[in-house]
């Protein structure tokens, strides 16, 4: 009895052994794994931006800082990344801002393997509002219109003189052209994944 015990303990520790082997072997390239909602911080290789991209650019950056996993580096700083330009529109006249919308798409190994992935950047990339400026230049025309108006000493002529600075301030703000959208060369910024990301083994 103790002998068939012992054979049948022998035979369950072996079983588990041949399992976690087959395992291992069946994945060998699969030792670190990054899920999705991890963040990579990324620095840019060369600026990109909304005035002279067009879409469907490619664009790369490569990985600032490197990303733990329990304590252990499984993505090294200096991998790179290239994006691409998905949507992009110039800014324009009349205060219109540009518009750039960028994706995530290969890690690029230092041997030549690469990975799909699906990142994202955390945050808008935008420029500054220029809601501040055309209405500065409005209240700006319809002041000195004001002024201008004031010197008839008449109702009417201050009225009309608002008017009249009104639509120069409107002016003003219409054919102010908006702004360009851009990231730097060398800014640093973070994208979140949106897919699982199963890293080589031999990288690290």
């Amino acid at each position: 009895m103790r002998f068939f015990l012992f054979g049948t303990k022998v035979f369950a520790l072996s079983t588990l052994i041949f399992l976690t082997t087959l395992d291992v072997v069946s994945q060998p390239d699969a030792s670190y794994r990054l899920r999705p909602g991890t963040r990579v911080s990324l620095r840019m290789d060369t600026e990109i931006n909304s005035a002279s991209a067009s879409r469907n650019d490619t664009f790369t950056a490569t990985v600032a800082k490197p990303v733990m996993l329990n304590g252990v580096e499984i993505l090294p700083a200096g991998v790179g990344v290239e994006g691409r330009v998905t949507d992009v529109s110039p800014a324009a006249f009349g205060g219109r801002d540009g518009r750039l919308l960028v994706r995530f798409e290969t890690l690029k190994f230092s041997d030549g393997r690469t990975r799909n992935i699906q990142g994202a950047i955390v945050g808008d990339v935008r420029p500054g509002a220029k809601a501040t400026f055309s209405t500065l230049a409005v209240l700006g025309g319809l002041g000195a219109g004001t002024l201008i108006g004031s010197a008839t000493k008449s109702t009417g002529g201050i009225i009309a003189g608002a008017g009249i600075g009104a639509g120069i301030g409107a002016g003003i703000a219409f054919l102010r052209k908006g702004k360009d959208v851009r990231i730097k060369g060398d800014q640093e910024f973070e994208i979140e994944l949106r897919n699982e990301v199963t890293l080589p083994a031999r990288d690290y």
